[in-house]
């Protein structure tokens, strides 16, 4: 018989033997829906996951095909809109909270979708292909000189290619990325003008160091943004969700969160467990819904704990004794700039940017769920002032330990672009280490290559590794 690479690439992917009857058809479906070719897929079992991925441990193998699922799901928007479910898009940045409460309100009637974090967070990291989506944005008038978020990009190109429908609504948030509520409606007046839009904003017109999830009138006010936006939304699509229903999404968001801060106190240990790129696709919780829902990432996770658990004990690892290098944001999506560091001797646990402290895994202090989940927005580093965020990523680099710490791959961003070179300086000055800024995509690697960063990596190894001898 000749041999299936759909079905190798499930079988890589944690897929069981009883999924492969239903999910087979699906992924051939929607493979071919999203752009990838049986040679993709070939590439990407046989050469490109086997190469950046530990498959030895299933609960890497599981996340992969947490993410497949989700993926799969994302191209049978239409099969749900015939069913009767209202659409729902948002975009990274935004609170994932209220877009599983909908879900969790009336599974059967909502469907929730981050397409562009869907589309643009594994496809180049598992296959390396999209560029298309970009290069077709580019040729619809999302200039490439005007460095548009990638992000941004795959949502037009996602909608113009017919990968995705129009929502019922798009809730837009502009809380980071004020590009995002513009490429929505570049979306409806180019493509598509039944595309329906709802931004959520917030100003940056707080002093520098201020600490906004203990000022009340800026939590306040970002709940009743929230409040008003998710309003506006469940009448649109005649859902009506409970403030119970909220919480209840803050309790296990609270609960997932938790366990990636024991995973990544896990990967600071020496020798290090797992490479970065293993642990990669289980931060999307965090920050985009799915709409397969958490469990089986959650599933997933909770077996790499353990079996990390194991290899800790067993003091199994990579590059014992080696010097530790933080990244703001490890450009998962190019996974060979991780390998370049990890082949110099230095190596790199996991996104500093995206591993939390004490104090954002620690509940709420408020009880209405709005306020709740404005105060978890932010404590989470980004939106905050650039002073409050050098003093978490302090924190964490004395909670993990770090010899060095690196910023950049951000530059394509009008907001932590700039904010990266700040922090740069203001974190080697509260933390006394050697800081370095690398330009480049985080999302794409087409204006750089492997061998033309090749030897800034390596300069910057050496460096760490001087200082620590």
């Amino acid at each position: 018989m000749a041999k299936d690479i759909y079905e190798d690439f499930l079988r890589l992917a944690g897929f069981e033997e009883s999924e492969m009857s239903e999910y087979l058809p699906l992924w051939r479906k929607a493979s071919a829906k999203v752009g990838l070719t049986e040679g993709d897929i070939k590439y990407a079992t046989e050469e490109r996951i086997p190469t950046y991925f530990d498959l030895r441990l299933k609960g890497v193998r599981l996340s992969i095909g947490s993410y497949i699922k989700e993926l799969i799901d994302l191209t049978r928007g239409d099969e749900y809109r015939e069913k009767g479910a209202k659409i729902v898009y948002g975009i990274l940045p935004a609170h994932l909270h209220y877009y599983y409460a909908l879900k969790l309100t009336a599974p059967d009637k909502v469907f929730v979708s981050f397409p562009d974090a869907c589309i643009g967070g594994g496809l180049n990291l598992l296959f390396h292909k999209l560029n298309p989506y970009l290069e077709n944005a580019e040729r619809g008038g999302a200039s490439y000189g005007c460095r548009h978020c990638a992000l941004n990009k795959t949502r037009y190109a996602a909608r113009n290619l017919g990968v995705i429908p129009s929502p019922d609504i798009s809730w837009i948030w502009g809380l980071i990325c004020d590009e995002g509520p513009k490429m929505d409606e570049y979306i409806q007046l180019k493509c598509d003008p039944n595309w329906k839009t709802y931004v959520t904003r917030i100003p940056h017109d707080q002093p520098l160091g201020a600490v906004e999830d203990e000022d009340v009138s800026r939590v306040e006010y970002l709940a009743s943004q929230m409040r008003d936006g998710f309003e506006f939304v469940q009448k649109e699509i005649g859902i009506k969700v409970t403030d119970d229903k909220v919480q209840e999404v803050v309790n296990i968001w609270q609960r997932y969160a938790g366990k990636l801060f024991e995973l990544y106190g896990l990967l600071a240990c020496d020798p290090q467990p797992a490479s970065a790129i293993d642990t990669n696709l289980f931060g999307t919780l965090l920050f985009m819904p799915y709409n397969t829902g958490i469990e089986s990432m959650e599933k997933a996770l909770d077996i790499l704990i353990e079996e990390l658990k194991q290899r800790v004990a067993n003091k199994e690892g990579i590059l014992p004794g080696a010097p530790k290098l933080m990244m703001w944001g490890i450009p998962a999506n190019n996974p060979w700039v991780v390998k370049i560091f990890e082949e110099n001797g230095v190596r790199l646990p996991f996104s500093l940017g995206f591993v939390l402290t004490k104090k954002q895994v620690t509940p709420p202090t408020f009880k209405d769920p709005y306020m709740a989940a404005a105060e978890t927005w932010f404590r989470m580093g980004p939106n905050c002032n650039i002073g409050y965020e050098a003093e978490q990523i302090r924190e964490k680099i004395e909670t993990y330990g770090a010899d060095a710490m690196v910023f950049g791959f951000f530059d394509f961003d009008r907001w932590l672009g700039g904010s990266h070179r700040l922090l740069a300086r203001m974190v080697e000055e509260k933390c006394g280490l050697p800081t370095f800024y690398i330009e480049g995509d985080s999302w794409e690697d087409r204006d750089y290559s492997e061998e033309a960063l090749r030897t800034r990596i390596e300069s910057i190894c050496e460096i760490i590794k001087m200082r620590k001898s």
